[in-house]
């Protein structure tokens, strides 16, 4: 409106095509259609489907949800409109008696929990047998944050206008979207200041670095992986395969004496370094940390005082990035002084659990605001944090936050986190940008369990396939 000096009113009657026409032409069931409205202008969006349904001969009826007085001012003149074609109106519809319902009540307006009638309506709706097509939002959902406002309608399909939002992306919002249909309006959208989100499609594994034929393996980089404990090997190795599979040329493992069997057997092509977890040398560890490119630190590491020394020496002494995982991140929750110190890029990957001992805030605070949470923390600390979910964010101070939409619920099994700080690492010693590293590692990674899934299924899944969905993703 603003930009294109496009009126309102036009828009809304473009969204309303837009709707009438999937509905036409999608696989639906006409008989007898039930338009829930509320007041606002999502509401004027439902009654103007309503009267160019009813002016193409469908049986529509009109439930309005709201004080007729509480109309903003284009939802009345859609009122008036949809009167002037004598547009029928239901004040207590029988929602078992429709064979579709677009639910236009809220949309993006919804910011608080939904009681009284508006309430009864949408539980109304998620009852019936009818598919539900949402307009814009379904009503019920935060468009920023994926909250649930009380209660939400459950569609089967969302028509949202000119950009997916953002509480469309975001869990729990996601699953009451069902499949979801961007419509341009016919208005080209280009991005705006106010756009601060984005994510990968397929197109951006064109920026995999590039093989060269003439090449050796110094040319793709050196992982310094710092993990294990004497009783923990597996997170050790899953880390180091991660960062082979990624394309690093060389990995060292950097783990307790009680692991040097293992290592030897699950990743022979590893270099390995080990040391005694009562006694580590320093000297040792500084001649590791100046072979690498990058290092990668935290995963099965444990957190007790020995841990906490190597761990702070990391990161106040490295020049490469480091990445900092699991243990490394529970560490880091007691005391994050020597982020403070560092002299060199810094990725955390901690998970939504992590994320609430790293911060000193509750776990549902984190899951009601993870974006505005990582964002605030990058902004104090100056690091890459990647907060790993069903929708894992990548956040760093004056970046574009990013969200992953690739992965599945199989992925949530353990030893996966412990991959993608290896891949993330491997991706920075082919000397990608740290944060991009992170952004496309997060994305690889899901690609990677998305293959792991189509060959083995998602409940029998576990993190060694989704290494071999690493080579399945980056041979296509």
């Amino acid at each position: 409106m603003e930009n294109y000096k496009v009126p309102s009113l036009l828009l809304m009657e473009r969204a309303a095509l837009s709707v009438v026409e999937e509905l036409a032409n999608g696989s639906y069931d006409l008989k007898k259609i039930l338009i829930a409205c509320g007041t606002g202008n999502n509401g004027g969006d439902g009654l103007a489907i309503a009267r160019l349904m009813k002016e193409k001969g469908y049986d529509v009826d009109v439930c309005i949800v709201g004080a007729l007085d509480r109309f903003s001012a284009d939802a009345k003149q859609q009122f008036e409109m949809y009167k002037a074609v004598s547009g029928n109106f239901v004040t207590a519809p029988v929602y078992d008696e429709y064979t579709v319902i677009v639910d236009a009540v809220f949309g993006i307006g919804c910011n608080r929990d939904i009681i009284g009638l508006a309430a009864e309506v949408i539980d109304a709706i998620n009852r019936a047998d009818a598919p539900v097509v949402a307009v814009d939002v379904p009503s019920g959902v935060s468009s920023d944050t994926g909250k649930i406002c009380g209660i939400a309608v459950k569609a089967s399909k969302t028509i949202t206008f000119f950009t997916e939002k953002l509480g469309m992306i975001l869990y729990p919002g996601r699953e009451c979207c069902g499949e979801i249909i961007v419509a341009d309006l016919g208005i080209p959208f280009r991005e705006c200041k106010e756009c601060k989100v984005i994510t990968y499609t397929e197109e951006d594994m064109k920026k995999l670095p590039k093989r060269k034929e003439n090449s050796h393996k110094g040319t793709y980089g050196k992982v310094l992986v710092i993990a294990g404990s004497p009783k923990i090997s597996g997170a050790a190795y899953l880390c180091a395969a991660g960062a082979y599979r990624m394309g690093a040329g060389l990995v060292k493992i950097y783990t307790p004496k009680e692991n040097q069997l293992a290592m030897q057997i699950l990743l022979p092509e590893a270099l390995l370094e080990v040391y005694d977890r009562n006694r580590p040398s320093v000297k040792q560890l500084k001649e590791c940390m100046e072979w690498a490119d990058v290092i990668v630190i935290g995963p099965g590491f444990g957190t007790e005082r020995a841990a906490e020394k190597i761990l702070n020496y990391v990161i106040t002494k490295s020049a490469v990035p480091v990445v900092v995982d699991a243990d490394g991140i529970n560490i880091l929750a007691k005391s994050k002084t020597c982020l403070m110190d560092k002299k060199v890029p810094v990725v955390l990957t901690p998970h939504i659990q992590e994320m609430a001992r790293l911060t000193g805030k509750t776990k549902e605070t984190i899951v009601n605001h993870p974006m505005g949470e990582a964002k605030n923390f990058t902004e104090d600390y100056d690091v890459t944090l990647v907060l790993k979910d069903a929708r894992t964010i990548v956040a760093k101070e004056n970046e574009f936050a990013f969200i992953n939409t690739s992965g599945n619920s199989g992925m949530a099994t353990g030893g996966s986190g412990d991959v993608l700080a290896g891949m993330i690492g491997g991706l920075i010693a082919q000397r990608m940008e740290v944060h991009e590293a992170a952004r496309l590692g997060v994305y690889l990674h899901g690609k990677a369990g998305d293959a792991a899934a189509a060959a083995k299924g998602a409940y029998s899944m576990t993190a060694t396939d989704i290494l071999d969905g690493i080579s399945e993703v980056t041979r296509a």
